[in-house]
């Protein structure tokens, strides 16, 4: 007879020590919003206030809900137990919380956004295509191979692991919905935090194959000095073949 290993705290540190069985870490994940089309024909310093901010938005995501999906089912009953089966899938809201910056901007923009998206100025709602979006969630993790080599300000010779991208979300025809309110009091200094929901059509999830990040895998370390390399290396070009759409 045959017996599995026993799942202990031994045999859980041998194979998170062999790389097989690291957890996943909740602090290492990237959001990318693809500029609406309402925000780039409506204004251009919209459009270049979301290009220059992009990364900044990105930075200050404080908490990022990742979306679920269920399958919603009916039922029969003919004869005995009660059968299931499958009718169609449902998704989770998508929640995103940011720290506000001191000029205010995450709150102009989703602002804008939400007006130009239903006025009720004007009282309308504008096309469906014209104020939904893309956007990105990416889940990083420790432990790349690849090694960025560059110098400080002074000339300094530094080195710097860069972690992996090990998983994408791509929510498609998305849109934010509910804005929070904000609460400021004499009491003390805290950070202001914008929470902000998001409803979208369908999301799909994918994995970084090797053949994406070809050198997830090696036997040794890569070293780099170039950030054309350091895109090359991670799979950027590959994984983000038009980036246009994200403002960049």
């Amino acid at each position: 007879m045959a017996f599995r290993a026993d799942n202990g705290f031994t045999r859980f540190m041998d194979l998170v020590g062999s790389g097989r069985l690291e957890p996943a870490r909740s602090n290492l994940y990237g959001i990318e919003i693809a500029i609406p089309p309402v925000l780039a024909a409506n204004d251009d310093n919209v459009r270049r206030n979301f290009q220059n901010h992009y990364d900044y938005m990105n930075a200050l995501a404080d908490d990022v809900t990742i979306p679920g999906r269920r399958i919603t089912t009916g039922q029969v009953r003919s004869v005995g137990a009660m059968r299931r089966f499958a009718t169609d899938t449902s998704f989770s809201e998508m929640s995103v919380s940011f720290l506000l910056p001191k000029d205010l901007y995450h709150r102009d923009m989703f602002e804008k956004w939400m007006n130009y998206t239903a006025s009720d100025a004007e009282n309308r709602v504008t096309f469906y295509s014209e104020y939904t979006t893309t956007v990105r969630i990416k889940k990083w993790e420790v432990g790349s191979p690849i090694v960025y080599q560059g110098r400080t300000n002074e000339g300094d010779l530094y080195s710097q692991r860069l972690n992996r991208v090990t998983g994408v979300w791509d929510l498609y025809g998305a849109f934010p919905f509910d804005m929070s309110a904000i609460n400021v009091n004499n009491g003390p200094t805290q950070l202001i935090k914008l929470d902000i929901s998001f409803y979208y059509e369908r999301y799909r999830f994918d994995t970084v194959a090797d053949d994406v990040m070809p050198h997830t895998n090696a036997s040794s370390d890569k070293t780099i000095n170039t950030f054309d390399a350091t895109a090359e290396a991670l799979g950027f070009s590959t994984q983000q073949a038009d980036v246009s759409q994200f403002g960049v």
